[in-house]
């Protein structure tokens, strides 16, 4: 009886262990197939747009797993295993396919992922080229609405001014000097806007300008939307709201406080 029961032990053992077996491959089976799909993003590396196209191969990358992230930032273990090897390969795969074909060719001689991840972020790494933050502030500047709608201005305008927050970080290190600054740059955003927009928008631009103290971009941007929303459903250009009353709905974001971007609302006088 006792060897009856030690065989019966013996046999779930090992329909267990089996059941064990089977579920460790198919994991690795997984884990092979989800490490052999591609990574495409909406975007190719060139010789202009690293700081966007690195975050968003940083958020790819880092989606899929913090073990393949690491890849990017941690030097290689002493003693690499084939899996690390393979899944070093498999992100550095990732990366060229992200970059355009005249670039990468010039790349695929790097050892190991982070060797490649340095390089690029030497050759094209933010407040490197000073040109280049020349040309985007030059852009911020210059930019015009010209007849597109508003969301399309907005976003534009606001992927400009995150290339610059990422090139000219605010350098100040008092809170109250990190305030001060951050009410100069949100002020020059505001003029930067209200610069870029059609002349159909004038007379509330003119409303906003005579405000003291100035509202914050978003504030101004809420104002112009609701305007432009107005001139859409009545298919005329509308009267903007007196001064009085722009101030009424704006007066509620003068008390906000920085929200770690640069926009500020501004301080009262």
């Amino acid at each position: 009886m006792s060897e009856d029961r030690s065989h019966t032990r013996n046999n779930e053992i090992s329909e267990l262990t089996s059941q064990l077996a089977k579920l460790i491959q198919a994991n690795v089976e997984s884990q092979a197939h989800r490490l052999s799909d591609s990574l495409k993003i909406n975007l190719s590396l060139n010789n202009t747009n690293f700081s966007l196209w690195s975050r968003m191969m940083k958020v790819a990358i880092g989606g899929k797993s913090d073990a393949l992230f690491k890849h990017l930032t941690d030097d290689p273990p002493e003693v690499t295993s084939n899996k690390w090897n393979q899944e070093d390969l498999v992100v550095f795969s990732w990366i060229i396919q992200n970059i355009e074909p005249q670039i990468a060719s010039n790349l695929t001689q790097f050892p190991t992922t982070k060797m490649l991840w340095n390089a690029l972020v030497t050759t094209y790494s933010a407040g490197k080229d000073k040109l280049q933050n020349f040309d985007l502030h030059i852009r911020a500047n210059n930019i015009k609405q010209e007849g597109k709608p508003l969301e399309e201005l907005w976003l534009k305008m606001q992927g400009i001014w995150g290339e610059i927050e990422m090139r000219d970080p605010n350098p100040m290190e008092h809170p109250s000097d990190i305030v001060k600054y951050n009410n100069l740059r949100s002020e020059q955003k505001l003029f930067q806007f209200l610069n870029a927009l059609d002349h159909k928008h004038d007379n509330i631009k003119r409303k906003i300008l005579r405000l003291d103290p100035l509202p914050t971009i978003e504030s101004a941007h809420a104002a112009i939307r609701k305007e432009t929303a107005h001139q859409t459903i009545f298919g005329i250009k509308t009267e903007a709201p007196t001064h009085s009353g722009i101030a009424t709905g704006l007066v509620a974001s003068k008390t906000k406080e920085h929200d770690g971007h640069g926009l500020i609302s501004k301080k009262q006088s």
